[in-house]
């Protein structure tokens, strides 16, 4: 509905005397109204739904961005002389970055949205091996590979491009998450789950664990722990009230999580939270079958969202579509796929002879 057809309705409404003041006024904000809507829906339906993706080909692989809003097209961000991988979208969709390895080094790429604009992030010469956006997007944890010489998570400000060490030189940490304000990072070091806020001092032991994710309503950390070759899914609750007591004197505490799947029979490969963190994505390579599943967090109630005999990978969850995205080998090749939460209208984004991995959207 154009703007101007909007005008003129609403000034023929005004120029209508026998119409009560009242109801007139109602009629221009149900009109207003129903123009929002449409705008709105009009917006979400042109948007562009832009995927990041790592594209292997044989042994190499780039970094592709994949527009989606029509016939699916491809933009080559990095070429087929370094090989290219975990590009991850800033929360904001801003910047992107990747991890590029050039001359048997992995050093840590950030590019504008189009991809057009590229620098490299690098702090004496160490070489990384991971990394996580802050959900204010003007900050990146970064891991290094490990030196005795000092720590290996550290803070990187976009801004003021420089370096601020989170963890201690004696150990070798594995980096989680952040919490949803931007303020903490969860990491493990060995099979032990810590909290850290990057720019203070604080270092607190919470579990045993590995792999921490922290919730998108700062709740909850879910968490694997393996036992007899078999990974489970943990759950820690009320991980804020934790980060709140912080430097008070609370009691001694013998909670140290809990395990998802009581009674199920589980391998776990991923897991990444969904619906703000009421609800957990996971796949489950019980018996060698990677399927996706999701769970709900207070009722544990499960839900099977894949059914097939090739193995899934790369879920990653849309707050913003409310969909999600994942690689299939439904036909002998690693495609990329799109459903609804409840594994419905499942549908081929891309169907390329080459695979892909890494997935971001």
């Amino acid at each position: 509905m154009p703007q101007n057809l909007i005008l003129i309705i609403i000034i023929k409404l005004i120029k209508k005397k026998p119409l009560k003041k009242n109801i007139v006024k109602k009629t221009i904000i149900l009109t207003l109204l129903i123009a929002n809507i449409y705008l709105i829906l009009g917006c979400n339906f042109n948007q562009n739904k832009e995927i990041i993706a790592e594209q292997r080909i044989g042994e190499l692989s780039r970094i592709v961005l994949i527009n989606t809003s029509s016939e699916p097209s491809f933009k080559f961000i990095t070429d087929l002389e370094s090989k290219s991988t975990m590009p991850k979208w800033a929360p904001d969709k801003s910047n992107f970055a990747y991890i590029s390895v050039n001359n048997n080094k992995k050093n840590l790429w950030i590019s504008d949205s189009k991809g057009t604009q590229l620098e490299v992030v690098n702090y004496n010469d160490r070489e990384i091996s991971n990394f996580e956006w802050a959900p204010n997007s003007k900050e990146i944890a970064v891991e290094f590979i490990e030196n005795s010489d000092e720590g290996n998570i550290f803070l990187y400000s976009l801004s003021l491009k420089s370096f601020l060490p989170i963890t201690r030189p004696e150990k070798n940490a594995k980096l989680g998450s952040w919490s949803p304000d931007s303020e903490w990072i969860v990491y493990n070091i060995d099979d032990s789950i810590y909290l850290s806020n990057p720019k203070g001092v604080n270092e607190i032991f919470i579990t045993k664990g590995k792999e921490p994710k922290w919730s998108p309503n700062g709740e909850y950390l879910i968490f694997n722990r393996i036992e007899n070759e078999i990974q489970s899914l943990w759950i820690y609750k009320n991980i804020d009230k934790v980060v709140k007591n912080t430097g008070k004197n609370v009691k001694d505490t013998d909670y140290f999580g809990e395990v998802l799947h009581e009674s199920e029979k589980v391998n776990i490969s991923e897991y990444e939270w969904a619906y703000g963190g009421n609800k957990i994505l996971y796949i489950n390579n019980h018996e060698n079958n990677k399927e996706i599943y999701i769970l709900d967090v207070k009722s544990k109630d499960i839900e099977r969202l894949t059914n097939n005999k090739v193995d899934e990978n790369n879920i990653v969850w849309s707050e913003k579509y409310r969909s999600i995205l994942f690689i299939s080998n439904a036909h002998n090749n690693s495609d990329i796929y799109q459903m609804k939460p409840d594994g419905s209208s499942q549908e081929i984004i891309l169907n390329s002879k080459d695979s892909f991995a890494s997935l971001d959207w």
